[in-house]
């Protein structure tokens, strides 16, 4: 992929992201699952740095500061208007333990920092290259960190439905980029490559589209919750095609008796 069609892919994702309340008026029944399986999998667990990719308005990692008793959070985010709404979230007493990047992932210098918990959720689907974004996370994370993954399978069923609707909407209404399209499974082969082990996850799917114009963000939530459960008691997981995983970087000791 050309430099110009980079730039221009982040351009459109950006200007997608610009526009937040479009983005959470829809999906915040969404966003509320994920930040309720992030508390479930890092239960009990404190965390000195942590960093949340794409952390849209902060509403999952910012309660890991007094949950996780987490030092230093880093929130980045492609959208500027994103991380407005996140700094308009945080207590005073707490700003200073909130660290905020207005960069690409894979164009920012981290230097020499290193992170015990990431977080990448409604990511992957809007990269240039889902492989070297796991890759580069894997390089943050220090031995014995813990990632948490959202990753959306096309070749699911209910993943092939959706996109055969979007491709029947693109005809009457362009879509502003392409998605990226991929398998749980190739996921996971390259999660394993670079280091990081599945310990956890919770599986589910979203109501169809168009559902937010019918229902209420709440009753979304219950509805998905019915159907599918809770991270602790996840059912129905065949009829899913979201899964979110929490997965963890081997560590020195770990490499050492291997």
């Amino acid at each position: 992929m050309t430099a110009q069609r980079l730039r221009s892919h982040a351009q459109q994702v950006r200007a997608f992201f610009d526009a937040p309340e479009k983005y959470l008026d829809r999906r915040g029944f969404d966003i509320r699952i994920r930040a309720e399986t992030v508390q479930a999998f890092t239960r009990g667990a404190t965390f000195e740095h942590a960093l949340d990719i794409g952390c849209g308005n902060g509403a999952i990692s910012l309660p890991l500061l007094a949950r996780c008793q987490c030092q230093q959070l880093t929130l980045m985010d492609i959208s500027a208007n994103m991380l407005e709404l996140a700094k308009g979230s945080i207590n005073s007493d707490l700003q200073n333990k909130v660290k905020f990047i207005n960069e690409n992932l894979m164009s920012f210098d981290f230097v020499s920092q290193r992170y015990d918990l990431v977080l990448c959720l409604g990511v992957l689907a809007h990269v240039d290259s889902p492989e070297e974004v796991i890759a580069r996370i894997s390089e943050l994370l220090k031995p014995g960190g813990t990632l948490i993954i959202e990753v959306t399978d096309s070749y699911h069923p209910v993943g092939l439905a959706i996109a055969v609707y979007h491709r029947a909407l693109s005809f009457i209404r362009p879509t502003t980029y392409n998605l990226n399209h991929v398998r749980i499974a190739d996921i996971i082969r390259i999660c394993l490559k670079c280091g990081l082990t599945p310990s956890a996850f919770y599986r589910y799917s979203l109501p169809p589209p168009g559902s937010h114009r019918v229902f209420a963000q709440n009753t979304l939530h219950r509805m998905t919750r019915a159907l599918f459960g809770s991270p602790d008691h996840n059912r129905n997981e065949w009829l899913g095609n979201v899964f979110i995983y929490r997965l963890d970087k081997q560590s020195v000791s770990d490499s050492d008796a291997q």
